[in-house]
Formats: structure tokens, C-alpha cells, sequence
């Protein structure tokens, strides 16, 4: 992960919460883009290791973990020493979002842009009762990650994240210029939020349901099963303003099929993991959002009741 220093902007605070795979990575970025980095975590770990096909990389960023954590906190790295951010990047689950909050209360004044690198839709919704100053920025994260032990991640492609255009989208897209990824700017960010829901839509409940990695969106069978549940979800994104149509239906197959089969899902790496999954927050989304609209959605509603009733595995 590391750059060039005369391709780093000036450096700025950047605090990442989340210790998942998109928060470890978005702390290896914003670290190679030249900035001061504190990766904010609910339970400690010492190091930040990237690996890729190639390679792999500790990377010198801040740890630092709540002061309520099971593991005690390094003079240099204790939480309650933090000051505010320049940048806050939260990047942890949706339905995790409550629990940014002592964070945010100690890391944001009105001089702040919160990014928000979450999956889902409606993302500023979220923060309306954690935060009352700084600025919010969406994002959506385009990178194939997986958190393989606390620490340690591995990177297996992609590395883009959409948001608003805008001001603060250029200043965002001018904070990561140096490291890898890209930060696109989008003029119609409703579309590209709805578009992005779209490819978790079917992979993430799938995998995480049979407990297969991607290549079983391959089988004929499911790929149909997928077409039905992204074509309930076009219909809904149209009901709320979104520009979607039947060629983001295939597009997304499309995606589908390119991916490596042994690749995973969030949804997937969290059941595994047995951490809590985001399925209100992409599945649910569509049925909810389609029962306000009246848009029927039978079959992302029969999935929604089954992920509902799954229950943390015990793989030890």
C-alpha cells in the first residue's frame, strides 16, 4: 500500500471507524495517500497487515479501541487521547451505525466531513441522532475485501468508491489522490446508490443462506433465482426516482458471472464469522421500500424471512 511521497496530498486527520475488512482498508488508503490515520476499533488489535495475490504489508496506521474494550489500550494508542478529525470515515455495518456514536462525539466538530462507506440505502438517515455538526458525504465502496482474522485482510480487486458531486466529493476524491482508489464522482447519486444495491441484492443473501462463496451465482438454476429477485428490485428503485431498468438486471449477472468463483459476500464472510448480518439493510430495504410504493416483492420477502431466522454458526 505504500506510494510515492511526491504524489501525496497535504496531509490531513483521518479517523476510520470499523476494524472490518472496508475499514482496515480504507485505513491502508488514506495512510498510502499520506495522512495521519487512526483506525478506530471496537475491540484492539496491534497490527494492520494487507495482503494481496503478491504481497502483504503492515501498515503503521493509529490503533486505537474504545475504553470500555475487552483488551487494554496502549498508552500511545488510548482512545480517550484522540482529537477531532479533519475526515471520519465510517465503514462499519449499517446496523451497526449506533454504536459510532462516542466515537463521533469525540472526533467531529463543525469542521468535519463525515463519510459514511456503508451498504444500503438512505445513508445520511443514519446519522441524523448520532451527529448535529460537521458535514456528511455517502459513499459507495466498490472493492472485493475479506477479513480474514482481526488485522489482517485480504484484497482481491476493485478498489472504487462512488459519491455525490459536489465540493466535498472533490475534496473526498483529492484526500485518497496517491493511494489506489478511485473516488468517482456521480451527478445522480439516488440511481447509483440503488444501482449498488442491486449487486448485493442477490449474491449477498444467496451466499450467506447456502453458505457458498460466489460461483454458485454460475448455477442455472440460481442465476434465475437471482434474475427474479433483481427484477422486483428495479421495480422498486424506479419507484423512488432511481433510473434503472432491465439492462441493470443482466448487467449485474453479468457481474455476477465475472467474479472469481471462491470469492464471498459481506453477508457471507459476516455469517462465518458469526457476526451479525445486514440483510434489513439490502434485502429489507426492497421489501419495505416496495411496501410503501406498492410494488410487490414475493421473493426478496421469502428470503428476508429465512435470513431472519438464521442463527450465529458455531465453527470452532
Amino acid at each position: 500500500m505504500s506510494m510515492d511521497s511526491e504524489t501525496r496530498g497535504v496531509p490531513q486527520r483521518v479517523a476510520v471507524i470499523g476494524g472490518g475488512a472496508v475499514g482496515c482498508y480504507m485505513a491502508a488508503e488514506a495512510y498510502a495517500a499520506g495522512h495521519q490515520v487512526t483506525l478506530c476499533l471496537r475491540t484492539l488489535f496491534e497490527r494492520l497487515i494487507v495482503e494481496t495475490f503478491d504481497a502483504s504489508e503492515e501498515v503503521p496506521v493509529t490503533i486505537a479501541a474504545a475504553a470500555d474494550a475487552a483488551t487494554d489500550i496502549a498508552a500511545d494508542a488510548d482512545a480517550d487521547k484522540l482529537t477531532t478529525a479533519d475526515w471520519v470515515l465510517i465503514t462499519t455495518k449499517a446496523q451497526d451505525t449506533p454504536s459510532t456514536q462516542r466515537w463521533l462525539d469525540q472526533l467531529v466538530d463543525a469542521r468535519t466531513v463525515i463519510v459514511l462507506l456503508q451498504n444500503g440505502v438512505n445513508h445520511e438517515e443514519r446519522l441524523v441522532q448520532l451527529v448535529h455538526q460537521g458535514v456528511t458525504l455517502p459513499g459507495l465502496v466498490y472493492v472485493a475485501v475479506e477479513r480474514v482474522s482481526p488485522g489482517r485482510i485480504v484484497h482481491r480487486g476493485g478498489s472504487r468508491i462512488l459519491v455525490p458531486d459536489g465540493e466535498y466529493g472533490e475534496r473526498f476524491q483529492e484526500l485518497l489522490r496517491g493511494s489506489h482508489t478511485e473516488v468517482v464522482l456521480e451527478t445522480d447519486f439516488l440511481t447509483s446508490t440503488w444501482k449498488k444495491l442491486l449487486s448485493n441484492l442477490a449474491a449477498n443473501p444467496i451466499t450467506a443462506l447456502t453458505l457458498q462463496r460466489i460461483g454458485i451465482m454460475q448455477h442455472p438454476d440460481v442465476e434465475g433465482l437471482a434474475r427474479e429477485l433483481l427484477l422486483e428490485g428495479v421495480a422498486v428503485a424506479r419507484a423512488v426516482g432511481a433510473k434503472l431498468g432491465s439492462e441493470d438486471v443482466e448487467e449485474t449477472l453479468d457481474f455476477y458471472a465475472r467474479f472469481k468463483s471462491d470469492g464471498g459476500t459481506s453477508m457471507l464472510y459476516d455469517r462465518l464469522s458469526g457476526r451479525p448480518l445486514e440483510h434489513e439493510y439490502i434485502t429489507g430495504a426492497v421489501v419495505s421500500m416496495g411496501e410503501k410504493h406498492g410494488i410487490p416483492t414475493p421473493i426478496n420477502r421469502v428470503l428476508l424471512t429465512l435470513l431472519r431466522q438464521l442463527t450465529p454458526l458455531n465453527l470452532s
